[in-house]
């Protein structure tokens, strides 16, 4: 475990749950006693235990999925036409549709077996775990020391002097110098380049012929610590508009490109103040508990008996302010 001297100094643990979820469900072969698949459950709270032993934060918000969102769909119909976003009604006794049974099912258990763990699971309807995780980045926790953890690029717009980002798929922290190597752009410019690159795997079209290395080739700039604006970039574009038809092309797509950064660019606006005040009223209203009772009770309902529950809730005493529910 990372040692800080006071606690003050230890960092917020944020965590994309359907990021680390999805990942040990592919990857996690466990199964339970009732025969059916629980990797998904299993994956995910050893990979939580660790990264809690490694980092030693002195809160946990754990972001959940809720199933889209509405303002993006209002700017572009056709945004994730080819995904079908995780939407757990009613959060945690209700049916998650759009998923097969199984994984339906554990996400369920998972929920309720984060109810015994120390960790403050937010979810908001109609919006974005993504949202979510820069709300509390970029306003509710601004000024504090968080880490992030999760393996989509998205997140690496988030990263400043406060914020680090945790690869799950490197497993290591990923920093501002390892961004600009591997797309010769600044964290901060990260959403700018995208709404020029566009992105296939939310279906955002970007501008014809225009990559991360071509981006980078002709907006050399955006490797800088400048703060780049979307009219820079316009304007760079039409005093060069001569020189490459990827300039003219770039004019040519104006609207098309504020468009997409609208829909890539994450600093918790997206938000309603509805769904923004919900978030606050959960993280005000929380008290971080460890319940070792209740945790057992899930793990032997949905037949795993051989985790070791006091071990796991043990990593957890670096949490500010925890209490123990003793209902043995």
């Amino acid at each position: 475990m990372v040692c800080y001297m006071s606690i003050n100094e230890r960092p917020i643990l944020i965590v994309d749950a359907m990021n680390l979820f999805v990942r040990s469900y592919s990857a996690y072969p466990t199964m339970s006693s009732h025969g059916y698949q629980m990797g998904g459950c299993i994956g995910f709270l050893k990979t939580f235990r660790r990264l809690v032993y490694e980092i030693g934060p002195r809160a946990i918000y754990v972001a959940w999925e809720g199933g889209g969102s509405q303002k993006r769909r209002a700017l572009y119909s056709e945004y994730k036409m080819n995904r079908k976003p995780e939407k757990l009604n009613r959060f945690y006794e209700d049916d998650i549709p759009d998923s097969d049974e199984n994984k339906k099912h554990q996400i369920i258990a998972l929920l309720g077996m984060l109810k015994g763990v120390p960790a403050c699971q937010l979810y908001v309807s109609d919006c974005e775990g993504d949202d979510v995780i820069a709300y509390l980045s970029r306003r509710r926790f601004k000024d504090r020391l968080k880490i992030i953890v999760s393996s989509d690029k998205d997140m690496y717009q988030l990263l400043d002097d406060t914020t680090k980002i945790y690869n799950l798929h490197k497993k290591t922290y990923v920093t501002t110098e390892d961004v600009v190597n591997e797309f010769r752009v600044q964290p901060k410019n990260f959403a700018l380049a995208k709404a020029l690159c566009g992105d296939p795997s939310d279906n955002i079209p970007g501008v014809k012929g225009l990559g991360f290395k071509t981006v980078a080739k002709i907006l050399p700039f955006l490797s800088l610590e400048n703060d780049i604006l979307l009219q820079d970039v316009f304007d760079y574009c039409g005093s060069h508009s001569d020189e490459s038809v990827s300039y003219r092309r770039i004019l040519e797509s104006k609207d098309e490109i504020r468009r997409n950064w609208k829909l890539v660019h994450l600093d918790g606006g997206m938000l309603s103040p509805h769904q923004a005040s919900k978030i606050d009223s959960l993280i005000d209203t929380y008290v971080p508990r460890a319940d070792r009772m209740g945790l057992v009770k899930n793990l032997i309902k949905e037949g795993v008996n051989d985790f070791d529950v006091a071990e796991f809730l043990m990593t957890f005493n670096c949490i500010e302010n925890i209490e123990n529910t003793r209902n043995e």
